[in-house]
């Protein structure tokens, strides 16, 4: 199996254009609630997943190792490691539901999602769209068809629930995020008709 940072090179290398700033309906909708207030559920086949949203885990983390991006940027260290807030620590290994964005990794056309990126922005390229390592995820599915998403739902906000994985984590001596998840299923937003139903 190939690996993350050669995916994630090979995906993103060549396509480093931002589609769409921060979407519309994120603008104007009332906030979550903080994680330490009575969390929202999102409840699927019986099982309760604590909804949680990017905003949430954003704290502006830096890494704790100098990052070379693919297209020759360094993200320095931080000067002393950073401590993940103890309520975002505290997902690890947890049932959430989260909205964001789908990015396919290692697919190719008509096939099923089994690896992606999950972002707060609908974006092709993490580094050009300068996207913190708090505003994005790794994904894969339990399922292992992967997820059977359709190409005009990329464009869309989805709501992925599965288990959590918060830490910074390294592959073949690279950094490679801080956070995870082990994808259960995924909800696309209802369109209304007409705006209305």
């Amino acid at each position: 199996m190939p690996s993350f940072k050669k995916i994630f090179q090979g995906t993103f290398i060549f396509i480093c254009v931002i589609l769409v700033a921060r979407p519309a309906f994120t603008q104007n909708q009332p906030q979550a609630p903080t994680l330490g207030a009575t969390p929202l559920k999102f409840v699927k086949n019986n099982i309760n997943y604590q909804v949680v949203t990017f905003d949430d885990l954003y704290f502006n983390y830096q890494p704790p190792v100098d990052v070379e991006h693919p297209d020759g940027n360094v993200t320095k260290a931080a000067k002393t490691p950073m401590k993940i807030p103890p309520q975002i620590a505290a997902l690890n290994g947890k049932k959430v539901a989260i909205k964001g964005f789908v990015i396919p990794l290692a697919n190719s056309e008509g096939q099923n999602t089994k690896e992606f990126l999950f972002a707060d922005e609908l974006v092709s390229c993490l580094f050009c769209a300068m996207l913190g390592y708090d505003q994005w995820m790794v994904g894969d599915t339990v399922d292992p068809n992967g997820f059977n998403i359709g190409d005009d739902q990329f464009e869309e906000p989805i709501t992925i629930y599965g288990t959590m994985d918060v830490g910074p984590k390294f592959e073949d001596g690279d950094f490679v995020g801080i956070y995870r998840i082990k994808a259960d299923g995924f909800e696309v937003e209802k369109k209304k008709f007409l705006g209305i139903f």
